[in-house]
This record gives C-alpha cells, sequence and structure tokens, in this order.
C-alpha cells in the first residue's frame, strides 16, 4: 500500500517564534470597555496603532470588538488616535 507522502513546511521554528511574540493569552480579557483606559493601551502600540490579532492572541470577534471599543474612545477623547512624539 502507498503511504501519504509528508509534507514539510519550511521553518517550523517559525510558528514557535510567533507563539512566543504574543502578548495576551487567551482568557484574560473577554469584555472590552471603552472607558477603561488602562485595559485598551495594552492593545496599542506607542505609536497608537493598534496591535494586531496574531500578536494578541485575540479570537477574530474578540478582535472586532477590541478594535470598535479602541476607535469609540478615540472619539470620545478617552485616548489619543497618535502618540505625542509623534504629532
Amino acid at each position: 500500500m502507498r503511504q501519504k507522502p509528508s509534507t514539510v513546511q519550511g521553518n517550523k521554528s517559525l510558528g514557535n517564534a510567533l507563539a512566543s511574540k504574543k502578548k495576551v493569552s487567551k482568557n484574560q480579557v473577554v469584555f472590552f470597555d471603552y472607558r477603561d483606559e488602562r485595559k485598551l493601551k495594552r492593545f496599542i502600540n506607542d505609536q497608537g496603532k493598534i496591535i494586531p490579532r496574531r500578536i494578541t492572541g485575540l479570537s477574530a470577534k474578540e478582535q472586532s470588538l477590541l478594535t470598535h471599543s479602541i476607535k469609540w474612545a478615540r472619539f470620545l477623547a478617552i485616548i489619543p488616535y497618535v502618540a505625542d512624539e509623534y504629532k
């Protein structure tokens, strides 16, 4: 009987490297309140950009809720759009 050929996907250590960069573990944050400035700032880098999902480790739905909360907090001037050193 013929066996299925094994497929090697390039650099296997790449998956481990990305896993080590994640800043938030899975079950830490479930609800994002737009008024909680400290919690939202954990997901914004020093330039004021929203940290992507592959680094935060959030699901697509959680990242969408986070993005909506950050944008609403920016609109209400709770957090800045851009950091002071980049103005």
